[in-house]
């Protein structure tokens, strides 16, 4: 029977006699944070008071000058046409004068940086760039979705480096098979890392460069939360380490940094090879960031490093109230270093991490991530995101002690 209509084709059930999706799709799992998301529209439609601590979508304002620069931007009848495609030329050099002076560093602005709309778009489209089908990539596990789902979309597989709360969530680079490295062509890494909040030293970075070096693997660093750190750590560049220029790329977003996420604004940098083959990419799949916001954020490079340790002491703050209140609870948890996140153990009770951030949802009205949607090594965890003020943290904490969502 041939289906002449997407009405008939409904009333017959018979849509996917025309409609096959794409095998890709297969390969990975859907997206839990949209699930969730609707779960939690239908609450907030219903009227109720959901605190949502979900995405780590950062509830701080964006930076004044931002916005004042996009206010004339948007007046510039110039910033309508097609942004360049390798980004503006004046983004790039304060970016990489960002880069080299936070970090100590050499970084060429014309050919070693690249504007992205976000690092989730570049870190996907990395994957295209690089990987053939059957190719793998090592990715630490519990870890940010898109590390592993672009080597999936790609056709590659993925071997999950454990990140266990015994070794403070940093990965045992010596566990990794000699097979594995032998056939690994990206290894990802993100510190401070997201979801665990946990941050790694400079020892580690160097012990990395080295094994990727020695293995000839294409080191993917996702410093996106570099300015987002606590009880005085600093953050350090992939670039700082001797020679990691030679196998490595890295992604700054000013989502976090800035509290940007909406403006969907990022770069890369780094190995020049690396960055032309993501352009490649790119040039077949977009028009690269939008001119009024590549333009809008060039303010952003020059806002001093003290705006960015307030910030970083109101995460600290709510980090500090809410592990309190969880301790009240029960809970004893391993402190995070850095980002904006608490990785909560789930109680024993419980059979999947699923199952009790449903029961957070519904029955206390927080909204979270399950744990298992972070990777194989997530599950047993929920995510919480500080991403809300310290009296809604404790909102929070009281609704669950009212609804006995209590450590177990």
């Amino acid at each position: 029977m041939t289906i002449k209509s997407e009405k008939e084709a409904n009333e017959t059930g018979n849509v996917k006699s025309f409609l096959k999706l794409a095998d890709r799709l297969s390969y990975v799992p859907s997206y839990i944070f949209a699930k969730l998301d609707k779960e939690k529209q239908a609450l907030q439609n219903k009227g109720i008071d959901v605190i949502d601590l979900s995405l780590g979508s950062p509830d701080l304002p964006s930076p004044k000058v931002v916005v004042d620069e996009c206010v004339r931007a948007v007046q510039d009848p110039t910033n309508y046409r097609y942004p360049p495609f390798w980004g503006q030329k004046q983004f790039k050099e304060a970016a990489a004068a960002w880069m080299n002076k936070r970090f100590s560093i050499q970084i060429d602005a014309e050919h070693e940086i690249l504007p992205l709309s976000g690092s989730k778009e570049g870190i996907t489209h990395l994957a295209f760039a690089i990987i053939n089908p059957g190719d793998l990539s090592i990715v630490p596990s519990p870890y940010y979705p898109v590390h592993a789902r672009g080597t999936l979309l790609a056709g590659g597989t993925v071997y999950e480096l454990p990140l266990l709360e015994k070794n403070k969530f940093i990965p045992d680079l010596d566990s990794i098979p000699q097979s594995v490295l032998d056939k690994a062509k990206l290894f990802f890494i993100s510190f401070p890392n997201n979801p665990t909040g946990a941050i790694c030293d400079f020892e580690f970075l160097e012990k990395l460069t080295n094994l990727c070096i020695k293995n000839q693997i294409l080191l993917i660093s996702d410093l996106a939360y570099s300015e987002i750190t606590f009880d005085g750590f600093t953050a350090s560049s992939i670039f700082q380490v001797k020679g990691a220029k030679d196998i490595a790329i890295e992604f700054h977003t000013l989502s976090k940094t800035y509290s940007m996420a909406g403006w969907r604004i990022a770069f890369v940098a780094g190995n020049r090879k690396i960055i032309e083959a993501l352009y490649e990419i790119k040039t077949n799949t977009d028009y690269g960031v939008c001119n009024i916001v590549q333009a809008s954020s060039i303010k952003a490079f020059s806002i001093p490093s003290s705006e960015h340790k307030k910030n970083s002491m109101i995460y600290q703050e709510r980090r500090d109230v809410i592990l309190e209140e969880l301790k009240g609870l029960g809970w004893n948890i391993l402190k995070p270093g850095g980002a904006m996140y608490i990785w909560l153990p789930v109680p024993k009770k419980y059979k999947s991490s699923l199952e009790f951030s449903y029961d957070l949802l519904h029955t206390a009205h927080v909204a979270t991530i399950p744990g298992s949607s972070f990777g194989t090594y997530g599950e047993g965890y929920v995510r919480i995101a500080l991403v809300d003020k310290k009296e809604r943290l404790r909102e929070a904490a009281l609704r669950m002690k009212t609804a006995g969502l209590v450590y177990q």
